[in-house]
């Protein structure tokens, strides 16, 4: 029997809404509000905020209220879009004391495994990476943490599994190289160094070549992060050996020749940078060749226009940082809005350093309008770069504006964490 969150539908019907209106305004179906409501089903953790904000509730009370259900039946597949039925089907228990990750198990007792669970798992991948690239990964970070200690971790030393070995290795090397990625994107870079590391480990015990360049272009990125320049080019050159050997060899390229450019412009190294540039374009432009990979991150012109923005901007070319971060924001529309916001705040910097005192702080501004919907730190460290860099300007009435925006958005930053060693 299925408890209901009669507290859920209170909070609807207290805010003035009906389950229709309260489905249009969160874009999805009527029934999906009612399987919420009924404990069948729950919201993905992209659409709570929103509809937090919708209930006029806090983000806390909308977790109690979600909490009131405490089984829940087997969710119809009609209604959630694809991938969203796999995240659905996975309940939160409480937090115990100290505990750092949300703990979740299954709504269905364990059942043998079968291939149709590699693709189960790759749902679930592709869940979290849709959810995590519109709210943000500090979100949902704790959620695939706990999901790979209880759905894959145990897989992976089951005699019983139906699933090759090679291919359960590479799921656990991508699912904890998108844990790394939320550990990044929610402040926590010695715990992202740390997934990769692993995730690194296990795609050479899978024995896949793409993956292997894929988690070196990712280590390459945090790399850079912490402003260990030489590693992001060390690490971006090894992962351009394991892409020659793989498929997504054109993609992968020139995402690891635009990590190199990176590593170059942060040690001033001007020529060098620009020739990676060069040689990611000339990459990206035979995608065509191509054979198709699993588990494999897109990148793409946008992708390589940010990258050459960041470039430019560390090698002091203004017009051509600008002209690029402008490009980024031509191409990155729909829900990419964490990479749209980092297009911005490029931009944003850019004019700042310009002295365009007046767009740097309108672009501030929309920044600021989408920041509170995203739990990524990354977004609100350069949110306060970008503060710190304007202040100087109060008195022009756009820079007041936008400082007063960034006082309800931005809160005190947290000591960086230590540097650890990669594993390349």
């Amino acid at each position: 029997m299925v408890a209901k969150r009669d507290e859920l539908a209170r909070a609807r019907r207290a805010a003035g809404y009906t389950q229709e209106r309260l489905a249009e305004a969160l874009t999805v179906d009527v029934k999906t509000v009612g399987n919420w409501e009924s404990g069948k089903t729950e919201p993905l953790p992209y659409k709570r905020p929103k509809l937090a904000a919708v209930l006029n509730v806090s983000a806390d009370r909308l977790e109690e209220l979600l909490r009131e259900g405490q089984t829940y039946a087997e969710a119809d597949p009609r209604s959630e879009q694809p991938g969203e039925v796999a995240v659905a089907r996975v309940e939160e228990r409480r937090r115990p004391p100290q505990a750092d990750v949300q703990f979740l198990r299954p709504a269905q007792p364990p059942r043998p495994d079968r291939q149709a669970d590699l693709a189960a798992i790759q749902a679930m991948a592709t869940a979290f990476q849709v959810a995590d690239r519109k709210v943000g990964g500090g979100q949902i970070y704790s959620t695939v943490v706990h999901y790979l200690q209880t759905e894959i971790s145990p897989r992976l030393f089951d005699p019983a599994s139906d699933i090759l070995g090679e291919r359960l290795f590479e799921a656990a090397a991508s699912l904890t190289e998108i844990a790394g990625w939320m550990a990044h994107d929610s402040g926590r870079d010695q715990h992202a160094q740390r997934h990769f590391s692993q995730s690194y480990r296990l795609a050479k015990a899978a024995d896949h070549p793409a993956l292997l360049a894929n988690i070196c272009a990712s280590m390459s990125h945090l790399a850079g992060q912490l402003h260990q320049a030489t590693d992001a080019v060390r690490i971006a050159q090894v992962g351009l050996t394991h892409a020659e050997r793989g498929p997504a060899r054109q993609r992968l390229s020139a995402r690891l020749h635009a990590m190199s450019a990176r590593g170059f412009a942060m040690q001033g190294e001007a020529e060098a940078s620009r020739r990676a540039l060069m040689d990611a374009e000339h990459v990206l432009e035979r995608l065509d060749e191509d054979a198709p990979a699993e588990w494999i991150s897109q990148f793409d012109e946008a992708s390589l226009a940010s990258e050459a923005a960041l470039c430019y901007d560390a090698l002091g070319d203004r017009r051509q940082a600008e002209r690029q971060a402008r490009r980024v924001l031509e191409l990155r529309v729909g829900d990419r809005v964490r990479s749209r916001a980092f297009g911005q705040l490029t931009l944003a910097e850019v004019l700042a350093g310009g002295g365009e005192i007046d767009e740097a702080a309108a672009l501030g501004r929309e920044i600021c309008a989408v920041a509170g919907s995203l739990t990524s730190k990354r977004v609100r460290s350069r949110l306060a770069d970008l503060e710190a860099s304007l202040k100087p300007h109060r008195s022009v009435p756009a820079v007041r504006l936008f400082l007063a925006d960034c006082s309800h958005v931005l809160q005190p930053a947290a000591a960086p964490e230590s540097d650890t060693l990669w594993p390349v």
